[in-house]
């Protein structure tokens, strides 16, 4: 095991709601916030309908123990869930327009707000903190931030990965509208974006913005005499696509970057559709060969492994031997 390897494998314990490709069965969002948000119910579900279609409450009352437990305006397609916190509200919504297909039915995939008075705490969100590098005022803002609302799905893991992003961005930009926030932090990708720069982003097409992170690690070798690197990606494998890392000598990161950042959208586009041995590049001097493997730096998950070849790659690839 290399010293990188030994490094990372430390940190390498996996979060309740990934199982061991890094595939997140509950996804979620943490709108930070520096004064308490005020959030309208009403205008919420009117922003998810516009957003995200038709919502709904399940035909079942034994949801809730009487009619009280529901939402009590007129079509209003919330369901209020009950806690036994009473500063904690619970929102979830059920969208028609998106359908799950199990062994008994279809069922609609959910999407829940839930709002809390516990004070947020700056270190839960120190590792996204160090990789901010599109954001400088990141860690002034999130160290104002007290107050927190998490946007989660539900009963949404069996969607195409598309749709389930896609369901989950309409839903966030429904609750950004009704109570914007000071910063958001991805929990699949580990990633501290301004809210401002995601909505932009957004409107200009570039769909992974927050829901892939691209990471730099500078490795301090003993006695080593070349610059080595590892970057890598997180967010994909959450959705069920791998991630990607290179693991490199004395390259430039950010030619490095941009090639991660291009096939993470290839991949998102396409599916996992690159095979092990296969090249990539975009040049015929660029040529980086594939290879699925565990990532090196944490959380456990599946990645594309990319080799562009001598004098550059630091990392290991096992073709043609037994692993």
């Amino acid at each position: 095991m290399t010293e990188l390897e030994d490094r990372f494998e430390e940190d390498g314990n996996e979060q309740e709601e990934q199982d061991d490709s890094g595939f997140a069965r509950v996804y979620m969002v943490e709108l930070l916030y520096k004064s308490k948000p005020e959030l309208s119910r009403e205008a919420l579900y009117a922003k998810m309908e516009a957003y995200t279609g038709q919502v709904d409450v399940p035909d079942d009352d034994e949801d809730a123990e009487d009619e009280d437990d529901k939402a009590d305006v007129p079509g209003l397609a919330v369901w209020e869930a009950e806690d036994p916190d009473p500063s904690n509200d619970t929102l979830m919504f059920f969208h028609l327009n998106y359908k799950v297909a199990y062994e008994e039915g279809e069922l609609p995939a959910q999407t829940c707000v839930f709002q809390t008075n516990e004070e947020t705490k700056p270190e839960k969100y120190e590792t996204a903190l160090q990789q901010a590098w599109d954001w400088p005022e990141a860690r002034e803002t999130v160290e104002a931030c007290r107050y927190s609302v998490l946007l989660t799905d539900f009963c949404a893991a069996g969607l195409p990965y598309k749709e389930r992003l896609e369901l989950f961005q309409n839903a966030l930009r429904a609750l950004l509208e009704v109570t914007p926030c000071d910063a958001l932090y991805w929990s699949a990708s580990d990633n501290i974006v301004d809210p401002e720069q995601y909505q932009s982003a957004l409107a200009e097409g570039q769909t992974l913005y927050g829901a892939m992170n691209v990471r730099f690690y500078n490795v301090q070798g003993r006695g080593a005499e070349r610059r080595e690197f590892l970057m890598d990606t997180t967010g994909l494998a959450a959705l069920g696509l791998p991630d990607l890392q290179c693991h490199f000598y004395d390259m430039e990161p950010g030619e490095v970057a941009s090639v991660l950042g291009d096939l993470g959208y290839y991949l998102y586009n396409r599916g996992d559709v690159i095979q092990d041995g296969e090249t990539v590049g975009w040049t015929e001097q660029q040529r980086w060969r594939c290879e699925h493997q565990y990532a090196l730096a944490a959380p456990r998950r599946y990645v594309l492994d990319l080799d562009p070849g001598e004098p550059y790659y630091a990392g290991r690839q096992h073709h043609g031997e037994n692993r």
